[in-house]
């Protein structure tokens, strides 16, 4: 092969290297925004806004937590419901939340009027964790006024703390139902 073939070989090479190497950095950069006739054309006239839409009426926010025998603190299984309503409520315009705590019906009157506000504060200090202002929840004690078992757990032995089978029946009733009270 002739020297100067080996010559033109090597600049033809290198030529084709340089190229490659272009496209290759090049392509990394943004390209430039290509004119278009949208871009040049005039802006169309605003439309009007639209009238705005009335929202209907929210549906009730609610919640029920229910507590251990003899206990106050909330169980980690109704956690996620306190954490939905309190979710819930932030989208949401009100005067105040009642929380009102209930109680099975082992255990004097006395005793359990004040485990059922035991209950309800400890629900309104959660919900306070989850940024809900506590000043807005209000709180009532029923005891076992108002239980939700009905005659479903008559009849089932002593009423003590021994009887399992009449605490595990009157589950129900140990509860603290969150309500909403919304604006007018």
């Amino acid at each position: 092969m002739k020297p100067s073939t080996r010559w033109t070989i090597a600049v033809v090479a290198v030529i084709v290297i340089a190229i490659l190497l272009l496209l290759l950095f090049r392509r990394g950069e943004p390209e430039a925004p290509a004119k278009s006739v949208v871009a040049t054309q005039p802006a169309a006239p605003k439309a009007e806004p639209a009238a705005p839409v009335k929202p209907m009426a929210a549906e009730p926010l609610s919640a029920t937590a229910y507590f251990g025998y003899n206990r106050t603190e909330v169980r980690p299984g109704e956690a996620p419901k306190l954490d939905d309503f309190a979710a819930k409520l932030k989208a949401r315009a009100y005067d105040r939340i009642d929380a009102i705590g209930h109680t099975d019906r082992i255990g004097s009157d006395s005793y359990n009027l004040a485990l059922s506000r035991r209950r309800a504060e400890a629900v309104r200090a959660y919900l306070a964790g989850k940024g809900v202002d506590a000043g807005r929840v209000r709180i009532d004690a029923k005891g076992e006024a108002e239980p939700v078992t009905g005659e479903a757990c008559k009849n089932m032995g002593p009423e003590n703390h021994r009887n399992r089978k009449l605490i595990s029946c009157l589950q129900r009733d140990r509860r603290v139902e969150v309500k909403l009270v919304a604006r007018s």
